[in-house]
């Protein structure tokens, strides 16, 4: 008789959990549909594709696989974020985190086309950047006798734009950023020539993601 009370409880923890994994599951693909319908559309939040979960620890999250897809898309919009604001001492910490987030996407060469829009927007944000502290130094002391031995942000995008290229030659934002960078080799610095493109694309096939073409 204990036996069969036992097995009984373990059953209805077992069934209650089994519920509580499908009603998590079943948000998780909710909110990344709905964040990738409202990204197709327009800048969304970096925490767009967040849901309040049940289980602890992002379980369901886990089991479906899609946290890679999650800091990807929210890499991204934290990037074009960046892309779209004017660099300021303030923000440089958080742009560096974001920039090294991208660089990391970009060296997994698993998803081809996830690394290219990675590495174009990784060339977008490089371009923007400040210039290296002995840079500036030469260019307020005009003087050119000493070169520098760091790249210019021109030359840091430009090499991103380049590796976008070599990983996906369908990418066509970051074909265009080329042609562009190619075409003014030294632009005056700042100026803003790259287009932030690197997410029309972003989305990837996860667990209730869209396929790549409707992203941000």
């Amino acid at each position: 008789m204990i036996r069969r009370l036992v097995a009984a409880a373990v059953m209805l923890v077992v069934a209650a959990f089994l519920v509580l994994l499908a009603r998590d599951a079943w948000r998780w693909e909710r909110a990344m549909t709905d964040a990738d319908f409202q990204a197709s559309i327009g800048p969304v939040s970096a925490t767009a594709w967040d849901t309040d979960a049940t289980l602890p620890h992002g379980l369901a999250g886990r089991l479906l696989g899609i946290e890679d897809d999650i800091e990807y898309r929210a890499t991204t919009m934290r990037g074009l974020a960046f892309a779209s604001k004017q660099v300021n001492s303030k923000t440089l910490k958080a742009r560096a985190i974001v920039e090294t987030a991208l660089q990391r996407i970009s060296a997994d060469t698993s998803d081809p086309e996830r690394a290219s829009l990675s590495a174009d927007l990784l060339g977008v944000l490089r371009y923007t950047d400040p210039p290296s502290p002995d840079q500036v130094e030469n260019a307020y002391e005009g003087d050119q006798s000493t070169p520098t031995t760091q790249l210019t942000p021109e030359q840091r995008a430009m090499a991103q734009f380049l590796v976008a290229v070599r990983i996906d030659p369908s990418n066509d934002n970051a074909q265009r950023n080329l042609e562009l960078m190619l075409r003014q080799p030294q632009p005056p610095p700042h100026e803003s020539v790259p287009q932030a493109g690197g997410g029309d694309r972003a989305g990837r096939k996860g667990s209730g993601a869209q396929d790549p073409g409707h992203g941000y």
